[in-house]
């Protein structure tokens, strides 16, 4: 290993992602959905012509946009994820990665204090553009994930599935979407739902997807309820103590025989990988109190002592990885 390459390597591992951020911004993909200069390009944009040239070969050498004969242009493959309007628009995910890039900055303090940088609220700021802007985000970055759990999972034995903290029910409009006789409900914070019942109206699912407003943390789940119950990316935002009764409260609504799913971020017993979930760590570390991508046998451990069997880990190839799913022991068992 030639460590003076590995380490290069790492430094410059921030220019990429602000490459990225800065195209995303000045809504650049958007001017090189057909082919256009970079001169073209910083007069429809007001921007200076040759840091714009400079921006675009950038992003040429990334491989997300193509140049030829002086002109750029977005390969149509790109189109969903980067311009606006995008099926499966990356623009809020890609601005939530920038609103996190000062925090990372402050690293060393959160290593010296162990006290959070920033809480994720005060990032939201109360903002209610801002609270959509991070539903948005979330709503993109889970699609692919609820596919791949789907092709894992038997989720069509389900009939009646609860998505805890859902935000804007991805997974339960994509889960319903694919079997017609599945129905769900999304329990989130009521100014999240008011984002939620728009994806429900987009999905044209009224009749088989409603909401209940409420707090996980203090309101009563249910008992017995759901053959299906989806905790996705809820736990890593909370310490051990408080996951486990979370863990312990979804399972209660839980129908015997019925399945429980929590998607997140899960390292190794060490906790030493996979990297994004070590580095995810880090990143809420500096923005909740406790919170952590919790261990893999850590959730198992959870699950087996709120009545889980037939316990299953598998990572999928999405963001984050981490899938725990097992059935509720029946009393017949």
């Amino acid at each position: 290993m030639e460590m003076d390459k590995v380490i290069g390597k790492i430094l410059q591992g921030y220019q990429p992602a602000c490459v990225v951020i800065a195209a995303n911004e000045l809504k650049l993909f958007d001017q090189v959905k057909q082919p256009s200069t970079a001169s073209q390009v910083a007069d429809n944009l007001n921007l200076a012509a040759e840091a714009t040239e400079r921006l675009l070969n950038a992003l040429t050498s990334l491989e997300i946009v193509v140049k030829k004969d002086q002109s750029y242009h977005l390969p149509t493959e790109a189109h969903d994820y980067l311009v606006t309007g995008g099926s499966h628009s990356l623009q809020q995910w890609i601005q939530l990665s920038a609103d996190l890039y000062p925090v990372w900055g402050q690293l060393s303090s959160f290593i010296k204090s162990g006290i959070l940088i920033k809480s994720i609220m005060e990032m939201l700021g109360g903002d209610p553009h801002k609270m959509r802007a991070f539903t948005d985000a979330m709503h993109d970055k889970a699609l692919k994930a609820t596919w791949m759990i789907a092709r894992e999972i038997p989720i069509g034995d389900a009939n009646k599935m609860l998505d805890i903290g859902g935000g804007p029910g991805t997974y339960a409009l994509e889960w319903c979407k694919l079997h017609n006789h599945l129905k769900a409900t999304v329990f989130d914070i009521a100014p999240v739902l008011e984002v939620t019942k728009n994806y429900i109206e987009t999905y044209e699912l009224q009749d088989r997807v409603d909401t209940l407003p409420g707090n996980f943390h203090e309101d009563d789940l249910g008992d017995s309820q759901y053959d299906l119950v989806l905790m996705a990316n809820i736990l890593h935002m909370y310490d051990a103590d408080m996951s486990k009764a979370l863990v312990t409260k979804a399972v209660k609504a839980v129908k015997p025989g019925g399945r429980i799913v929590i998607h997140g971020f899960c390292t190794n017993e060490e906790q030493t990988g996979p990297l994004d979930d070590t580095l995810f760590s880090l990143n809420i570390g500096m923005l909740t109190e406790g919170g952590r991508a919790h261990p893999v046998e850590e959730k198992i451990d959870w699950l087996k002592g709120a009545g889980i069997s037939d316990i299953r880990h598998f990572r999928v190839s999405a963001m984050p990885t981490g899938v725990v799913t097992g059935r509720k022991i029946s009393p017949a068992n």
